[in-house]
């Protein structure tokens, strides 16, 4: 990419990130207090850009993607939910913080988008920042993220279960410190295989107390922000021809590192990300270098990135009009390998090899996988867990190697008290090499 310093000084010149700065100098973030109730997950200023004006007041067409059904409706009620981001404090309050934080990167945003779309290859480096920043919190702010950042920390926590509760003497001491006395050893054991086999098969779970997601998701997109300030960008122009979604983004990788990689902003170097802009524009976004081109394109080449922001809805498309949201439905049926959808991530577990056990390699060769990964110059076995859903049988399963292979090492027998603290390896896929 490029000199980071630019990098740096393009988010300094922004005028967003002056005043966050401001904020945050101060420590007065009184200004990001709203008392909206109703709080949209696709800012009205980008759902604006699909509306046309019917008796005085604008409209949107959004049609529901399962069933199909069109209806017209105010931007001030498309993609909004009451207290969506409202967080829940320890002591019952109640903080609309991040209701205010969104809304002033909007006002921004709004003024740097008027800017891009008007003259494209004159934007500067601050609009530029503002915009990368505003593209990153929204692959954040949706329902559809938080829902996935809880899904990958509920993940986390049931592969954890196991490596947590693996030592049973620590369990017990822990336990008694808890409980007192009251418990055979018997009962603690069972007490312990009952809460490992809680977790892992998704009866315990951490809850998301109101918009606590959503202010994760907000740190992880100001992350996010650098990055896309160095990709290439190419502004999509075809008049009246895109449509946008519940999500507003969509993303396709054609290359993705593993077969069961999702799609991510920097999943390979092929990876895009297109972000609907109005009905006559859309922005590409490629890990490419910091290129800035504009580019006419067809009728149908427009209609494949629609495809893609058809794939990648929650729950509805809207566009300017009946017919081009239908249009877009009638595609999907009869190009559904233009449909790209989310795929669900994957927890991606390392193990340390065992030269006598190769049940894993050849399950992962089955699926016509990698029988090993190499990770920090070894090769390990893995396990690749999807998080849409619990799956005690693949925790226990990784939990029972793990045990089974750490024994082995240690030269203690089954019937005997392990006492050394097993671990399991989560990891990154991007972090292998």
């Amino acid at each position: 990419m490029g000199d980071f310093d630019h990098v740096v000084a393009a988010f300094q010149a922004s005028p967003l990130f002056a005043e966050l700065m401001e904020m945050a100098a101060t420590e007065d973030f009184s200004r990001l207090e709203s008392a909206a109730k109703r709080q949209h997950f696709v800012p009205q200023m980008l759902l604006r850009e699909f509306c046309r004006e019917k008796d005085g007041k604008d409209w949107i067409f959004q049609l529901d993607i399962t069933s199909g059904q069109v209806l017209r409706v105010s931007p001030q009620r498309a993609a909004s939910r009451r207290h969506l981001y409202t967080v829940v404090e320890e002591d019952g309050s109640r903080s609309n913080q991040n209701e205010g934080y969104l809304a002033l990167v909007e006002s921004h945003a709004a003024t740097a988008l008027r800017r891009f779309l008007s003259d494209p290859l004159g934007l500067t480096d601050a609009d530029r920042a503002t915009l990368a920043f505003f593209v990153a919190l929204q692959t954040q702010r949706t329902p559809a993220a938080a829902a996935r950042i809880n899904e990958i920390a509920n993940s986390a926590l049931q592969m954890l279960a196991g490596s947590m509760f693996s030592d049973r003497q620590a369990f017990a001491e822990r336990y008694r410190e808890l409980f007192g006395t009251e418990g055979t050893p018997e009962e603690i054991e069972s007490f312990r295989q009952e809460t490992i086999a809680a977790v892992s098969g998704g009866r315990v779970r951490l809850v998301d107390r109101g918009g606590a997601a959503f202010s994760v998701g907000m740190q992880h997109a100001a992350e996010q922000s650098f990055m896309l300030f160095e990709f290439d960008w190419t502004l999509l122009r075809c008049p009246g021809a895109f449509v946008t979604s519940d999500r507003a983004f969509a993303m396709h990788d054609p290359t993705p590192p593993y077969p069961w990689s999702t799609q991510g902003i920097l999943s390979s170097p092929k990876a895009e990300t297109t972000i609907p802009l109005s009905e006559d524009a859309c922005v590409l976004l490629r890990p490419l270098g910091h290129g800035l081109e504009v580019q006419d394109i067809s009728e149908p080449d427009a209609q494949i990135v629609n495809l893609r922001t058809y794939g990648w809805a929650d729950g509805y498309i809207f566009g300017s009009t009946q017919q081009a949201v239908v249009n877009v439905r009638k595609a999907a049926k009869a190009q559904p390998k233009h449909v790209v959808k989310p795929r669900a991530p994957c927890q991606l577990t390392i193990l340390d090899p065992d030269p006598d056990d190769d049940s894993f390699a050849q399950t992962n060769v089955r699926r016509g996988w990698p029988a090993r990964l190499r990770y920090e110059g070894v090769m390990h076995d893995y396990v690749v867990i999807p998080i849409d859903r619990p799956h005690p049988d693949l925790h226990a399963k990784v939990d029972a190697a793990v045990e089974r292979r750490t024994r082995k090492r240690f030269g203690v027998g089954e019937e005997a008290a392990l006492e050394a603290r097993m671990s399991v390896n989560p990891i990154h896929p991007l972090d292998l090499g």
